[in-house]
């Protein structure tokens, strides 16, 4: 179960994303996908995805190249915001 459901707004983009991905993309699909220049706007919100219980990391090598993974959990899969969020 979540910790917590109150989630900020770019924190829900995420979700959606991710949802929208199958419920599994790379921190890099993720940047490219909602727009951000640095890998470091997505990290902040992988990790709240991450406290929550609604997503994990898995880390991958793929040839020479080390890819990290952010799939949601079934918990993220279902998770509908309360109609008071923003």
């Amino acid at each position: 179960m979540a910790k917590a459901t109150k989630m900020t707004e770019k924190t829900l983009e995420a979700l959606n994303f991710l949802k929208a991905h199958g419920g599994k993309a790379t921190t890099e699909e993720m940047r490219e996908g909602l727009g951000c220049e640095k890998i470091a706007s997505i990290t902040g919100r992988v990790n709240s995805l991450v406290n929550k219980e609604l997503a994990y990391r898995e880390k991958v090598e793929e040839g020479d190249v080390k890819l990290t993974y952010v799939i949601l959990t079934d918990e993220g899969l279902h998770f509908v915001p309360a109609e008071d969020e923003d």
